[in-house]
Order: structure tokens, then sequence, then C-alpha cells
């Protein structure tokens, strides 16, 4: 039993000998396994530069916490902005934006502004806009109204352009010839007495006198040349267009010196601006509403008519000319014919519409020669001062007679939307201050054979109009005059 107790305490150093090197050897294999799989990483002096060097990348730990999904978009908190200088032009708000992936957008140098939107959704970037060099200021602050059409800063009515906002030329109305000759121009008594007795019983009138006839007689020959007088009284469009043509500041002397008609929002005060259909911005000339486009412009002076008819080449007609155009050498009493029908022309009768129609309303009350509202919708503007003795003292036989030589006050002729049929014939005279623009006044104008190069609707094609010239004969000989 001793001896076996010693040889085992003899040889128990070779069995620690030998564990250890299982131990170191089973320890070397392990750690090389996982060394091999990447499992364990030793940190030797200079590795992480020759990695570094090697442009090997390194990974980036990112801890993803997954956050419920906004009802409404939420705007991310601005960053603060960087104290370096730069070149470039700097956003006025640096919205970081996440694209597709999860990568970052840069954000770019145009300038933003952050419209307020309603509360519950997000505010919405907008690029400014840049004036350019020809928008005016005025045009850009202009707002919308409540159905998205501009409105005044007054709050008024909308302002309406022309149809093109570079419109400065005017487009004429179309001529038609008119034959010269000899007719009877203004009234007899009898016929006098007659329209009288019509606008007491037939229209009831109240304030029907037979004073209103007096400037208009005695009735007496009459001999004018051929010509040419438009088909339809001006529009509010044409005559806008002759205004912008003038500039902003135009309209106020710039009709022989003198205003051109009155309009709203200009910069006086102008009494009868309210009358008027015709309205500045400013910049431009407008309309207060879409319908009148097309209808006769009124609250025109007699300079502003005089005015625009020079300006296209052509001159208000004569008091004789118009009476010529409206009665014919037969002497009709309106443009259709001698008996009154109140589908042909618009009056007050027989009720008041309050307002014109459009420039080629009522057809069945042109003349034969094609000429619209020589009776009723509006008055309009002829080139002769005004004298209430002036048929008395007129020669015998007159050729183209243009009225007194001087004047205070210009003839108009025609009825209008607001006047009894009484106006509406074509004998009847009226007058007014040429200063005074009107709200049931407005013109059309005439021109000379010589002075139009194309052959207006009626007029011969070939060259030599006749024109009136006095003879022992008669007052008129057709074809031997200057030839026009």
């Amino acid at each position: 039993m001793s001896s076996l107790r010693g040889r085992t305490r003899d040889s128990s150093w070779q069995w620690l000998l030998i564990g250890i090197v299982l131990g170191m050897g089973c320890s070397s294999v392990v750690c090389l396994g996982a060394y091999a799989a990447n499992l364990v990483t030793f940190n030797l002096p200079g590795q992480g530069a020759a990695v570094a060097a090697e442009g090997t990348p390194t990974v980036a730990m990112l801890v993803v916490t997954a956050t419920p999904e906004p009802v409404t978009p939420t705007t991310p908190a601005p960053t603060e902005p960087s104290d370096t200088p730069t070149s470039e032009p700097v956003a006025t708000q640096t919205l970081p934006v996440l694209g597709q992936g999860g990568v970052a957008v840069v954000p770019s140098n145009t300038p933003f502004s952050v419209q307020p939107t309603a509360p519950g959704i997000g505010p919405t970037a907008q690029q400014i806009p840049t004036l350019g060099p020809t928008q005016d200021a005025a045009l850009g602050a202009q707002t919308l109204g409540a159905q998205g059409t501009p409105a005044t800063s007054e709050g008024g009515p909308a302002f309406i352009g022309p149809e093109s906002t570079q419109t400065t030329s005017v487009t004429p109305t179309d001529l038609v010839f008119i034959q010269g000759g000899s007719f009877v121009m203004g009234t007899t008594p009898d016929e006098a007495t007659r329209a009288i007795e019509d606008c007491q019983d037939r229209d009831a009138g109240i304030d029907c006198n037979i004073s209103y006839t007096e400037d208009s007689t005695p009735a007496h020959p009459v001999t004018v040349n051929s010509f040419y007088i438009e088909r339809s009284e001006v529009s509010h469009d044409q005559f806008l267009a002759f205004l912008n043509s003038l500039g902003p500041s135009g309209y106020l002397n710039g009709c022989g010196g003198y205003a051109c008609a009155a309009v709203q929002g200009g910069p006086t005060a102008d009494p009868n601006a309210q009358a008027s259909y015709m309205r500045l911005d400013g910049v431009t000339f407008g309309l207060t509403t879409e319908l009148y486009r097309n209808r006769p412009v009124t609250s025109v002076t007699w300079y502003g008519a005089d005015a625009y008819c020079r300006s296209i080449g052509r001159r208000l007609p004569t008091e004789a000319e118009w009476e010529r155009a409206a009665r014919g050498l037969e002497g009709r009493l309106y443009p259709w014919g001698n008996a009154w029908d109140p589908e042909r022309a618009r009056t007050s009768r027989p009720a008041n519409a309050g307002g014109p129609e459009p420039v080629d309303s009522f057809r069945t009350g042109i003349t034969p020669e094609g000429v619209y509202n020589l009776a009723g919708n509006v008055s309009e503007w002829v080139s002769d001062w005004y004298s209430a003795t002036y048929y008395r003292e007129v020669p015998a036989n007159v050729i183209d007679p243009k009225g007194p030589v001087s004047g205070s006050r210009k003839v108009f002729r025609g009825g209008d939307w607001d006047a009894l049929p009484l106006f509406a014939r074509s004998v009847h005279r009226r007058d007014e201050d040429p200063l005074r623009p009107r709200g049931y006044i407005g013109f059309r104008c005439a021109a000379d054979l010589t002075s139009v190069t194309a052959t207006p609707a009626g007029a011969p094609a070939a060259p030599g109009f006749p024109v009136a010239s006095p003879s022992p004969s008669g007052p008129l000989s057709p074809g031997t005059g200057s030839g026009g």
C-alpha cells in the first residue's frame, strides 16, 4: 500500500503537464476557428493605420426605432444655419427631406417662402416669383375677388381689360357708302305738330312741348357730296383701345388739349364718372362689366369723339351728312320709313330697358344702305356747333353745310335708350356742352371719298365717285364735279 502511494506521488507532475498541453491545444484550435470565422479580432499595434491606408470603409452603428405614421404631414424642425460664409444664395429655410431609401436630399439654394395654411395642413413651399422688367408693380399687386376674378383695391367691381392686353391700335368699323344728292333737311310745322301729338297720346309723354321742334325749322333744301359713314356706333372696346394708346394720363388732355371721356378710377374727381362703364386701374383702361364690350361707348366728350375719329384717319359727320344718312334722299322720318315701330329702335318706349343694346342690334331698323341705329340706342355727336336759329340763317341750296363757325355747344343727333320716340326722329336736333360727357351720347365716324383707299360696302368699284356741284339746271350734276 505504501509502495503504490509512493509511485503515484512521483508521477503526478507528469499528468499535470499532459493536462496543460491538452488545454492549450484545445484553446488554440478554438481561437483559430473563431478568428477564421471573423468572430474574434486582435487589436495589434499599427493595425488601424494600415486598414485606413488601404481605404477599407468603416461601419457606422445605426439604431432604428419604429414610429407610428402621422395622420397629417409634419414639417421637420429647420436646421441651424451654418456660420461658414458662402458665395451662393442661402435658402430662407432649410427643410431636410428624406428621399427613397432614407437617403438625405440636399436642399437647393432657390429662395422659398412658406405660406400659412389651414390648421391640420402642413405649410407648402412656393417659389418666390421675380417681376420682369416690363411687369408693372400695380398689376403684380392685383388681388382676386371671391369668384376668382380680379378685384379692385377699393372693393369695387372687377376690372376687365380689353380682349388683348397688348392692343393699342383701333380696329375701325366698316364704312358704308352714302350717295350724295339733295334732300330736304329739317321739319315742317305740320310734321312737328303730329310728332308732339304722338308723344302725348301714343307714348304717354308728360313733357311734350312744341318748343322742342323749333330749332329744326324751317325745312330747307341741302346738298351733300357723296361720303362714307360707319355702319355702327363706336363700341367701348374700340374706344378703350384708343384710350390705352394715349397712356393712363392721356385721357385728361390728350384730345385736342381737352379731356377725352369720363372714367372711373381716374386721378381727378369727375362727377360724371359714375355714369361711365370705363375704368382706369392706374395703368390700363378697361370696363366695369363684360356686357358692354360691344355696346356703344358713352360718357365721351365731343373732343374725345373728334380725336378718336382723327386717330383712324376719319372725322365726325356733319349734321347734314348725318341727317342724309338717316333720312335718305326721299326724306324718311325714320331710318326705315315714316311709321314709328318700337321694335326697330331702342328708346324709353314701350319701356326703359336701362341701357343701349350692342352696336349691331335692331337689324330691322337699318337704313337701305345698311347703317345701324341712327334712331335710338345712343345719341351721336356730330361736328357742327349748335345754333337754335341756324336753319333760318343757312343760305339756300348750300352744299355741304358745316354749321356755325363757332359756338359754345355742339349738336348731337338721334334718339337714345333713355328718351321718347319724339327725339328718335331723323330731323330732331339736340345740343350739349362739348366738354360734358353724357351716359346717353356716343358717336360714329365718317370719311371723305378721297381719304379711303379701299372700297367700302356699297361704294362704286370704279374711280370717279359722283359729287354734288351747283349748276344752272339744279343743285346736283352727278359726275360733273371734282371727282372726289
